[in-house]
């Protein structure tokens, strides 16, 4: 349903996600930011739909920008951009050397998606290695933006690490859903590894 009401650009949804990207674009010191890891204190509070509707909000402003399924144990931008999920950041955490060959277009204006590929054994060992930094630096040089899906941050302990490899963070909160001390204990340990956060 989100999809459809944002393939119309007066619809409320589109124009609250466009409220959002035009507020990001005060966030740094040269405007929208080059990357962008969007989160959540736990499951199902809409991270994957809003990283996704911002990325379809900033190519439709002519930006070429691409999104990244970091929540590698539960991906989902594959289903939303309609691609196969056969190989993606994953296979690139590993070692692989040709990130190109993972880069796959949509069907929207200016997005295209780097999807998490095949769960690995252990997604916190991949993530220390600070490779996930290296890579976001690599595809800034193709791409004018780069937003990466994060997992929740609750319960997870690599969940944080995605932070440093950005210039910031959106924290996706439901309305009346977690309670106020998880938010508080999420965005605690965003700061404990110096993750700018821009917002909520």
């Amino acid at each position: 349903a989100v999809g459809v009401s944002l393939d119309d650009p007066k619809s409320s949804i589109s124009e609250a996600y466009f409220s959002i990207r035009s507020n990001l674009a005060f966030t740094t010191s040269h405007g929208l930011p080059r990357s962008l890891l969007v989160t959540s204190t736990r499951a199902g509070e809409g991270k994957s739909t809003s990283s996704f509707a911002i990325a379809r909000i900033i190519g439709r402003t002519g930006r070429r920008v691409l999104l990244v399924d970091g929540d590698m144990r539960s991906p989902d931008v594959h289903h939303l951009a309609g691609v196969d999920n056969r190989a993606g950041l994953s296979n690139l955490l590993a070692g692989e050397s040709d990130t190109r060959a993972h880069i796959r277009a949509t069907e929207y204006p200016g997005v295209s998606v780097l999807t998490a590929g095949p769960m690995p054994p252990s997604a916190a060992e991949l993530l220390s290695n600070d490779r996930i930094r290296t890579l976001v630096t690599e595809l800034g040089d193709t791409f004018d933006h780069v937003v990466i899906d994060g997992p929740p941050i609750l319960g997870l302990s690599d969940a944080p690490l995605r932070g440093r490899a950005v210039e910031g963070c959106i924290l996706v909160i439901m309305a009346e859903g977690p309670a106020v001390r998880g938010i508080r204990a999420a965005l605690a340990r965003l700061r404990m590894v110096n993750t700018n956060i821009f917002g909520a």
